[in-house]
């Protein structure tokens, strides 16, 4: 949970509660700042659609 007041200034944060920083001495919040976490490659559609290896196969047939 955020404080509703900067730790290091004591100023009340207001709007700015979810800030990675404080808006007036510009010091970083710990609370609300996290490491980025990156999303889980996708594969492509192509790849993993048994549709889209059926049309491809079937076009294989066709054009040989």
């Amino acid at each position: 949970m955020s404080p509703n007041k900067c730790p290091h200034c004591g100023i009340k944060l207001g709007n700015f509660l979810w800030a990675d920083a404080c808006p007036h001495c510009r010091h970083e919040l710990e609370d609300n700042t996290r490491p980025l976490v990156t999303a889980p490659a996708k594969k492509p559609i192509g790849e993993s659609s048994w549709l889209m290896r059926g049309l491809r196969r079937l076009v294989k047939s066709i054009e040989s």
